[in-house]
């Protein structure tokens, strides 16, 4: 209760008016199509009434919005820095090739998304869980049930250097590779993993796929001048990452045309 009443000083549970109204009148609607969660959560074998479907619904879109823009900026902000143009480049190159594309079809688009969510995963603090009673071995170490057990996504993606070669380097092309395929996406820890994996995770993929698309498409994005690097330092704030300076300054300049606005 105490470390409960602590976190709720430090991170006050925002209101959110619009979402929950939003929510709200959406989950009320009978004619959703049937691939939808909601049209799942109303089936004929629910037993959830209206006010728990839409919490279900909201827990959905929450989890796929905060960090899905944290994610955003830090990526958005590594594709327009000098060392990390030709990335940008041959991502516009791959939406100006395939207009009108699903963003699930195009594979530049998935390792760029991929590779920002791996350097910069959006909680990238770690993530504390109960070892189950009996206890588990874990790399040959016996830890006893109930231990409190973490990993860090931020970690995770870059301590094994022969699966992530180069870490700490932005490169997306890694995601293209056959060879390796398989430990790369074991080690992939941006929502973690599992039954308490984040119910956002595809939600998130899809906003992120979209908005980039639909911005490289049309644009360049080039850092704005009043962005120093150190504005953009990584900054652990207990839920979610933030720069450094509480914001992210980019100019966008129509494709084509020399100038940025």
């Amino acid at each position: 209760m105490i470390l409960k009443n602590v976190l709720y000083f430090f991170a006050k549970p925002r209101q959110t008016p619009l979402a929950d109204h939003f929510v709200l009148s959406s989950s009320a609607k009978a004619d959703t199509a049937p691939f939808t969660l909601l049209s799942r959560l109303q089936g004929p074998n629910s037993a959830l009434d209206e006010l728990d479907i839409s919490a279900e619904c909201l827990d959905h879109m929450v989890a796929g919005i905060d960090t899905t823009g944290d994610a955003l900026c830090f990526l958005m902000w590594e594709l327009s820095q000098p060392h990390s143009i030709h990335c940008q480049k041959k991502l516009q190159d791959e939406l100006r090739a395939s207009p009108g594309a699903g963003f699930d079809k195009l594979p530049y688009l998935d390792a760029v998304v991929m590779e920002g969510l791996r350097c910069f995963p959006a909680i990238p603090m770690s993530l504390p869980r109960y070892v189950p009673p009996g206890g588990r071995s874990i790399d040959g170490f016996f830890l006893p049930g109930g231990t409190t057990v973490s990993c860090q996504a931020y970690s995770v993606q870059k301590i094994d250097r022969i699966v992530f070669p180069d870490p700490d380097a932005f490169k997306p092309e890694r995601w293209l590779e056959p060879k390796g395929d398989v430990e790369r996406k074991r080690l992939f820890f941006a929502f973690a993993s599992g039954g308490r994996g984040c119910v956002g995770k595809h939600l998130a993929l899809a906003e992120m796929k979209m908005l980039l698309q639909a911005v490289y498409s049309q644009f360049t994005t080039l850092p704005d001048p009043a962005m120093a690097p150190a504005d953009m330092e990584m900054t652990d704030q207990l839920i979610s990452s933030r720069p450094q300076a509480q914001k992210c300054l980019l100019r966008f300049a129509p494709l084509g045309l020399a100038n940025a606005k």
